[in-house]
């Protein structure tokens, strides 16, 4: 497994990690809900013979159920966390290796054009040490560009990295 496909398993693990963590908020709401209905309805449940932990039991029971079917049904039947984890991976801007339609499209329709023109320009100015720097430099950036293009991905050299 690549090094970006690796980060882009631990940005997922780290985003289902955060929904778990809002899920557990969730889940100490309803802990609190059950132990106050505990309290509440102890005396309607007493009419079936259940003491006060056996009703805390029940409720607990018919919560839980409630939970891990909703979480069931999501996962299994709407596949609502792939698609989370697909806008949290996808379209994270600290993942590098993906290359947006945007930036495809501003590639293709101007970046390049423009370093084009510009190359031809300066190739006509007179001979000098700086102008073949440039010219270099033109040239390996639009070789990368359109490296970048073909296989729409970036390839960002371990200079180039900010964090």
């Amino acid at each position: 497994m690549s090094v970006e496909r690796q980060k882009i398993k631990v940005a997922e693990w780290l985003y289902r990690w955060n929904l778990s963590m809002s899920i557990l908020g969730i889940v100490f709401t309803i802990l609190t809900f059950v132990g106050v209905f505990t309290l509440v309805l102890h005396t309607y449940f007493l009419e079936f013979g259940l003491n006060e932990a056996e009703v805390l039991l029940v409720l607990l029971g018919v919560v839980l159920v409630i939970i891990f079917g909703f979480g069931l049904y999501l996962d299994k039947f709407l596949r609502f966390w792939s698609a989370q984890t697909t806008v949290a991976t996808v379209r994270n801007q600290f993942l590098t290796s993906a290359l947006y339609q945007k930036e495809l499209l501003i590639m293709k329709y101007s970046q390049v054009p423009q370093m084009e023109g510009l190359l031809r320009l300066i190739e006509e100015l007179p001979d000098s040490p700086g102008k073949l720097r440039l010219v270099e430099h033109f040239r390996d950036s639009l070789q990368k560009l359109q490296k970048t293009m073909e296989t729409k991905e970036w390839e960002v050299a371990p200079d180039e990295r900010t964090y």
